[in-house]
């Protein structure tokens, strides 16, 4: 009888050898990356609450000579920006505008001092306009007296001759 109580223990000897030669000639399987749930699972799982997904980033550039970087909106300064740097915006609300990821410290500006497009940052210099030139009016001496040759007057000397001052400012004397 103790012949029959083995006879059950061999062939299952036997099975367990052959199941354990057959697994160890697979290969190991890769490691799996998850993957998200596929449109069929969203509609089978459980609602979750779901995050707003960020709006991509937009490159802008400071338009300003000097940017206040804030903590908050109107708040704190935390530090500077100059004009052409480049920043990226994440968020904006009203006049203010979100230049840090999530996850690290908030970082916003005045979006009045953006611009966005290359070069916009860039401020024209207007060409000064030539000054237009003005005839140059050649002034006569004054002489305390009016005793231009033209007129007709003529003057007497300090010594007592006469003279007439011509319409180059000269001295014509024996008038």
């Amino acid at each position: 009888m103790r012949k029959k109580s083995q006879s059950w223990f061999v062939p299952l000897l036997i099975l367990f050898a052959v199941l354990w030669v057959i697994g160890k000639k697979d290969p190991p399987p890769a490691q799996v990356q998850p993957k998200p749930p596929s449109a069929a699972n969203t509609l089978v799982s459980p609602p979750t609450v779901s995050l707003p997904t960020p709006a991509p980033s937009v490159d802008q550039y400071v338009n300003a000579d000097k940017l206040n970087v804030r903590d908050q909106p109107d708040g704190k300064i935390i530090s500077k920006l100059s004009r052409g740097d480049t920043i990226q915006v994440f968020e904006q609300r009203a006049e203010w505008v979100r230049i840090s990821t999530d996850g690290q410290p908030a970082k916003w500006l005045s979006s009045k001092s953006l611009c966005s497009g290359t070069n916009c940052f860039i401020v024209s210099k207007p060409k000064p306009s030539p000054v237009p030139l003005q005839p140059t009016r050649r002034q006569t001496p004054e002489y305390g007296s009016s005793c231009l040759c033209s007129s007709a007057s003529v003057c007497i000397g300090p010594r007592g001759g006469r003279y007439c001052i011509t319409s180059g400012g000269n001295k014509r004397y024996g008038v």
